[in-house]
């Protein structure tokens, strides 16, 4: 995960083990699995991408690191800034509340 200056790193502790790891078809699709063993399951979190594309791989690859970047420093500062029209959207709702209580269209 990204640390503060920019950089990368994560905790040797942090990583987990396979017994196996396959790749199984199911229906139409390939599907790569992993087994963990019992002890160590709830504590796995794997994401594999594919794509139709190399770009379009990497292109989730970035969103998927941003997404987790944003949820990290989420969880560390304990705060949220609303974002992505949030605020318009707000203004909106207060707006239509204001103007139902108007007995004109003033």
């Amino acid at each position: 995960l990204a640390k503060e200056d920019g950089t990368e790193a994560f905790n040797s502790e942090d990583l987990g083990e396979a017994l196996e790891i396959f790749e199984e078809n199911v229906g139409d699709m390939d599907h790569i699995f992993l087994r963990v063993a019992k002890k160590d399951k709830g504590n796995c979190c794997s994401i594999i991408l594919r794509g139709a594309s190399e770009m379009m791989t990497e292109e989730i690859e970035r969103s998927i690191h941003d997404s987790l970047c944003v949820l990290k420093r989420t969880l560390e500062s304990g705060f949220v800034v609303a974002g992505g029209g949030a605020v318009e959207a707000a203004v909106s709702v207060f707006l239509n509340r204001y103007a139902e209580g108007m007995a004109s269209k003033e």
